[in-house]
C-alpha cells in the first residue's frame, strides 16, 4: 500500500514538474502584434501564425506582411521594428519570425532571445530595404538570434543578376551593397543566374 502511494506521488511530482516546463500561451499578445502591424502605413495583409507552447518546446510567432506597391524603405523597416519590439516583449522566450513580401522581394527576421535594440533592427531593415528597391528579386535575412557581437544584429543578402552580366559588373554590385552597410554586419552574396 506505502509503495502505491509512494509511485503515485512520485508520478504525480513528475507530471507537475513536467506541466511547469511548458510555457504560457501569448495568443492573444500575437494577436495584438497583427493588429499594430495593420495600423501601419504601407501595410497591405498580415497574417500571424501563433503555435502554441509545448511540453519542453517553446512557442513559435509566425508573421506575414505583404506590403503595398507604393511602400518606401522606411515604412518596410517600421514593419521590423514593430515586429521585433512585439517578439521581445511579450515573446521574448518564443521563437519569432517575420517575413515580408515587398514587390518581388522577400526580407525576413528571425528571432530568439535576442538582445538587439528594435532601433538597430529597424536600422539594418532598412538598408537593406534600399537595396531591394534597387535591384529585383533581393532576399533578405536580419538575424537576431545567437548573434553575440554588439549590436547583436546580421544580415544576408542574396541577389541573383541577369544571365549574361559581367563579372566586373557583380564585383560592382556587390561592393556597393557592403559599402551601403557601412560597419554594419552584413553577407552579400551577389551571383550571376545561369542562362
Amino acid at each position: 500500500m506505502n509503495l502505491r502511494i509512494l509511485t503515485a506521488a512520485t508520478v504525480g511530482a513528475a507530471v507537475l514538474g513536467l506541466t511547469a516546463c511548458t510555457s504560457a500561451s501569448h495568443r492573444a499578445e500575437a494577436d495584438e502584434l497583427g493588429d499594430r502591424l495593420r495600423d501601419l502605413p504601407g501595410v497591405e495583409t498580415v497574417e500571424v501564425d501563433y503555435v502554441e507552447p509545448e511540453l519542453l518546446d517553446s512557442a513559435d510567432v509566425d508573421v506575414a506582411v505583404v506590403m503595398t506597391g507604393d511602400a518606401d524603405p522606411e515604412q518596410v523597416a517600421a514593419v521590423f521594428e514593430t515586429t521585433y519590439a512585439g517578439l521581445v516583449d511579450a515573446h521574448a522566450d518564443e521563437e519569432g519570425n517575420l517575413t515580408v513580401r515587398w514587390d518581388d522581394d522577400e526580407l525576413t527576421l528571425r528571432t530568439f532571445e535576442s538582445e538587439a535594440d528594435p532601433a538597430d533592427v529597424a536600422d539594418a531593415a532598412q538598408v537593406g530595404a534600399e537595396v531591394a528597391a534597387s535591384h529585383r528579386r533581393v532576399y533578405l535575412n536580419v538575424m537576431t538570434q545567437d548573434v553575440r557581437e554588439s549590436p547583436h544584429v546580421k544580415s544576408l543578402v542574396l541577389l541573383r543578376l541577369p544571365a549574361g552580366t559581367e563579372a566586373v559588373d557583380r564585383r560592382r554590385v556587390r561592393d556597393e551593397i557592403a559599402a551601403a552597410y557601412g560597419d554594419r554586419s552584413v553577407v552579400v552574396d551577389v551571383r550571376i543566374r545561369a542562362r
